[in-house]
């Protein structure tokens, strides 16, 4: 399945999820034996408590259905809903900013420019260490897809959400 066609489904998905009351965290696919795997990942909104079983089954049914009438998905598939689990993926602005204060790990596009990143874009003369791609730290604020991170080791930067290839939350024992 093309990008586009998974954007074609999250515009089909994402409506039918939040109808429900729940958060659509990310849509995938992948190969699978037999047919294709299409997973998708739901949350509850703030202070709504956690994923059940029961919700993801419900979400399931309302997806599966769904499909059937689009019938927009070519071929044998399997359908997964779950919750996004303690290293919760963070794809948009308003992912980030719900976890402000707590610590995440983000990976950036090997593409990216790293001319906004101060320190990390520029290592000290002579260090054997490259521009940095990966940054592990705390969410310190977000504006639109910008969001502000205290990396470790290097200090503030300022990331764009599109130029991220993954972010997710970093599960602190005891929190």
């Amino acid at each position: 399945m093309k990008p586009a066609d998974l954007q074609t489904l999250e515009s089909l998905i994402r409506p039918a999820v939040e109808g429900q009351g729940y958060e659509l965290v990310d849509l995938g696919w992948a190969r699978g034996v037999g047919g294709g795997v299409l997973r998708i990942t739901i949350d509850r909104p703030i202070g709504q408590g956690s994923v059940s079983h029961s919700d993801c089954e419900r979400v399931s049914r309302e997806v599966s259905a769904l499909l059937d009438v689009h019938d927009i998905v070519a071929g044998r598939y399997q359908l997964e809903v779950s919750s996004p689990g303690l290293d919760r993926p963070l794809k948009r602005g308003v992912d980030f900013l719900r976890f402000v204060g707590q610590r995440a790990k983000v990976r950036l596009r090997p593409e990216v420019p790293r001319s906004d990143l101060g320190s990390a874009a520029n290592p000290p003369e002579g260090s054997k260490v490259g521009p940095r791609r990966q940054f592990v730290g705390v969410i310190e604020g977000v504006d639109g897809e910008l969001v502000r991170i205290q990396a470790d080791g290097v200090g503030e930067v300022e990331l764009h959400t599109p130029d991220m290839e993954k972010a997710n939350l970093i599960y602190a024992l005891g929190s």
